[in-house]
């Protein structure tokens, strides 16, 4: 026997895999990949699910027989599962069976509906034949409401849309309204009443809505159409008169496109040429996501690299590698704003710092040098000659001065762009597994910040930090320049509006490259401030390029916060950095590579003949 049979044995001997814990997902990786559809109901199954919801009808007329305890209790259950977003179950429901009530609550309706006939002008005679009886004929009336909770609690997932305690509330009410049609009991919705009145009715306090009243007892009718479609006041519209493919369509009467193509995207970042059109390999992300599953290990437990992982597999077809060699494209370039003291150095400054990268002298050269990274350093637009060992791609010396004009001339802005997309193609052909982008340039954070500003319209107080380190004094100068520069040319701005008002020639070279990379399936690792905020130019140029990017690091940079929340990405790492020229990006490989090989070097259950229970 070999050392690994024993070692096989030896496994096959010490460990059980446990069981898993009710009420969690017992299926396995194996199981679904061979069966996708294995979760569905049989067809006979689906036949009556879909049936009821075919049969869901408004019932005006009831029969006065008692609805038993236990089917009353089935039903609000049913409602009670009802899917609600950050589970905050907003819903109550108030069972109502005293006659006094529901006379009293008929009464609201009888009321409100003589109100309301006037507005149907020469259909008033057939909307008071809307008869509302059945609020007393009913045994049941249940008054659905939604409980907001108090203001300052924070429900995962109502932050921008406060509304969806009420559309979840209006999810209760489907499934009681599906759950009744299965029993065979009607259900009528009672629409004509005042909330207030009805509040007042039912003592519901004044941070709950009454979202709906609805009797509830076994029909007196069996309707085969909606009661509204029979009386002629409206008819079903067809389905292809209510789906719309991909963006929103006026002409509701002209049928949805079924051809499967999609709809025009934006131009993209490099000379508007289009992304590509495969999009991320979701088979290859679920297949590591399957492999992923099966390693000795709780599912999971890897956290944000198992979703790196699967990001990586998106883009390239396959997890990362143990070994990730990168292609390093540094692109440095000059600001005229500086003349309004917004660093604490030169322009010339740019140069030197370029020169020593190039020289493997600077951070972006250690850490380069030291992963064995294909490191290119392209002067695209210092003001003075390109320093020795710096590819020129120089473009213009230096933007203009953003206060006083347009930072980038059109004709520079899409040089600008071929360049980095021309330079990312370069570096791609040196059989690299990825792009790392950084950038060098005296004054680039207060450029940064004011294409922050004019990117999302945020403040230049919450986007201008202090970057090489100026004090109170030049942190004023840096926030008044992006002020003065924000208020010539308007913000917020399409993306290419922004990068030519108040951008810079690094920067378009980097949003060119992201754009390129993204046309490659090439990961592309960003660096800090001024690298997120020109991938986000990219993005908005061409959304797709946002599945290829991967945040190395959180910057000191205040605004960085803001541009990781707009791409939607969370950082590797977080070292209060703010040194630039891809520093972060390249700290951040090695994790990248433990990622791959975790993924690559870790055994699964079957593998490591680690027996399964459940």
């Amino acid at each position: 026997m070999t050392d690994d049979d024993q070692r096989l044995t030896g496994s096959r001997e010490r460990f059980t895999r446990p069981p898993t814990p009710a009420g969690f997902d017992s299926s396995r990786a194996a199981e679904r990949a061979a069966d996708p559809r294995g979760w569905r109901y049989e067809e006979t199954e689906r036949e009556t699910v879909h049936r009821v919801i075919a049969e869901r009808r408004d019932v005006r007329r009831f029969r006065p027989d008692e609805v038993p305890e236990d089917v009353l209790e089935r039903v609000l259950a049913a409602a009670h599962r009802a899917p609600s977003v950050g589970l905050m179950q907003p819903w109550r429901l108030i069972v109502i069976r005293e006659l006094a009530t529901r006379v009293a609550m008929r009464r609201l309706a009888q009321r409100e509906r003589l109100r309301q006939a006037d507005r149907f002008d020469e259909r008033t005679r057939q909307f008071l034949d809307q008869k509302v009886e059945g609020v007393v004929e009913a045994p049941l009336g249940v008054c659905v409401c939604c409980d907001h909770g108090q203001p300052d609690a924070e429900i995962l997932g109502r932050g921008t849309i406060p509304e969806t305690d009420v559309y979840s509330t209006a999810c209760a009410i489907e499934n009681l309204w599906l759950a009744a049609r299965a029993e065979g009991l009607g259900v009528g919705w009672v629409s004509f009443y005042r909330p207030e009145d009805l509040r007042a009715l039912l003592d519901i306090p004044s941070r709950v809505d009454p979202i709906a009243y609805l009797c509830l007892g076994w029909p007196d009718e069996r309707p085969v159409r909606p009661s509204l479609e029979t009386a002629g006041w409206s008819s079903r519209l067809a389905l292809d008169a209510v789906v719309m493919n991909e963006r929103w369509r006026e002409d509701s009467a002209r049928p949805a496109a079924s051809n499967g193509h999609r709809s025009a995207q934006p131009a993209g970042t490099a000379g508007g040429a289009p992304s590509a059109d495969a999009g991320p390999d979701r088979a290859a992300a679920i297949a590591a996501r399957d492999r992923l599953d099966q390693l000795v290990k709780p599912v999971g437990s890897l956290g944000a690299l198992e979703a790196l992982i699967e990001r990586w597999a998106a883009v390239t077809g396959r997890p990362p590698p143990p070994g990730v060699r990168a292609g390093v494209l540094i692109c440095a370039a000059d600001h005229g704003h500086v003349v309004r003291g917004t660093s604490l150095f030169d322009s010339e400054v740019s140069a030197q710092v370029t020169a020593a990268a190039a020289r493997g002298e600077t951070a972006v050269g250690v850490l380069a040098h030291r992963g064995g990274h294909e490191l290119l350093v392209a002067d695209l637009g210092l003001v003075g000659p390109t320093p020795p060992g710096v590819r020129d791609a120089k473009i213009a010396a230096g933007s203009a001065d953003m206060t006083a004009g347009t930072a980038l001339s059109p004709d520079e802005l899409d040089m600008a762009l071929e360049t980095g997309a021309a330079l990312a193609r370069e570096l791609a052909d040196h059989d690299v597994d990825c792009l790392v982008l950084g950038e060098i340039g005296i004054g680039n954070t207060a450029t940064t910040a004011a294409l922050v500003c004019a990117l999302t319209g945020a403040s230049s107080q919450l986007a201008v930090g202090r970057g090489t380190g100026v004090d109170a004094a030049g942190l004023e100068r840096k926030r008044a320049t992006v002020t003065a520069a924000l208020a010539r040319h308007g913000a917020p701005l399409p993306p290419r509006e922004a990068l030519r008002t108040v951008g810079g020639l690094e920067l378009a070279a980097l949003a060119g490259a992201a754009g390129e990379a993204a046309r490659l399936r090439l990961p592309v690792l960003l660096d800090g401030y001024a690298v997120t905020a020109a991938a986000l130019v990219a993005v908005q140029l061409d959304p797709p390029v946002g599945e290829v990017l991967i945040a190395s690091h959180r910057s000191a940079e205040p605004g960085h916060d803001i541009l990781l929340a707009e791409l939607g990405l969370e950082p590797l790492l977080d070292l209060r950095l703010r040194l630039g020229e891809a520093s972060g990006a390249l700290l951040a490989l090695p994790l990248i590579e433990a990622a791959g090989a975790l993924y690559d070097g870790m055994g699964t259950f079957e593998e490591s003949g680690v027996a399964r229970s459940r």
